[in-house]
């Protein structure tokens, strides 16, 4: 899920200006439950996943289409808009202001943005198939409830890497305080997500986030904001609120992930037995 924050941008082998050009020379390399699979989508594909190896490359293409077809059968559903958001996280992560700017530098790597946005909709696609039906499928029977505290969080995240980290950092230290938390994320935040929501990490309840931030979310009170140094950069935390809330009696944390996970390679392996592939280029098999 992590994926959306980060892509490196890459050069094919032969270079052609514009999209229409490039499919030119493009052919379909495999088909999935009857969805082409072009060689364009392949290479993104190898990018995107970090993948050098075409045929391993080839396999977690497969997973996401399937998983992704799977999730639209379920009834889920991205909106156009939500993939432009996410695209836009995307394009800010690496430096650039706009979804325009960010295609024109696909395009200007021989990358379709097309295809770039059908990726990143698949992607959504599984994650809100992992969040919606897996859960449903765990714990969608579990009917009593129990109370618990919910803390409203906001964070700001500075990265020791970026050149002017102690200059940031004197100055939130200096002028920091709960009515510029907001104001500040914007700003200054390293973290593309949060920013864009004046530093709104949302309502956490204990065992949500990382050991670190965490442990000292708890020990503190409503209305602190303190300092958690990691290991790459430094957060600032504000406790905005506190509130109960009757939920599900239904595992946290580590253990939601871990089950979620092996619910998903169990659903995964029953799609893949019943999937229909077709490898056109058989070096892909």
């Amino acid at each position: 899920m992590g994926r959306l924050l980060l892509i490196f941008l890459f050069v094919w082998s032969f270079a052609f200006s514009t999209e229409k050009d490039l499919k030119l020379f493009d052919r379909i390399v495999m088909v999935v439950n009857g969805q082409p699979v072009l060689q364009s989508e392949l290479e993104l594909a190898m990018q995107w996943f970090g993948i050098k190896n075409k045929k391993e490359a080839a396999e977690k293409l497969i997973d996401q289409i399937i998983v992704a077809q799977a999730a639209e059968k379920s009834g889920i559903r991205v909106a156009p808009e939500e993939v432009e958001d996410a695209i836009l996280r995307i394009a800010k992560a690496n430096k650039m202001n706009s979804v325009e700017d960010f295609k024109k530098k696909l395009i200007e790597q021989n990358i379709s943005f097309t295809e770039f946005k059908d990726l990143i909709k698949r992607e959504l696609l599984i994650r809100r198939y992992i969040q919606i039906h897996l859960r449903r499928v765990l714990f969608g029977g579990i009917k009593e409830g129990k109370q618990i505290k919910l803390r409203k969080v906001r964070i700001i995240f500075l990265s020791t890497k970026d050149k002017d980290f102690k200059e940031r950092y004197d100055f939130l230290v200096k002028n920091l305080n709960k009515d510029n938390f907001p104001q500040f994320a914007r700003k200054y935040s390293d973290d593309p997500i949060t920013a864009e929501k004046g530093g709104l990490l949302g309502e956490v309840r204990k065992g949500d986030l990382i050991k670190r931030l965490d442990e000292e979310i708890w020990k503190r009170k409503v209305g602190d904001i303190f300092e958690v140094p990691v290991k790459n950069g430094i957060y600032f935390v504000y406790i905005e609120d506190e509130k109960e809330k009757l939920i599900n009696e239904q595992p946290s944390g580590e253990e939601i992930a871990e089950k979620l996970k092996k619910e998903y390679e169990i659903q995964l392996n029953k799609l893949r037995e019943k999937a229909v592939i077709e490898y056109l280029d058989k070096s892909l098999q």
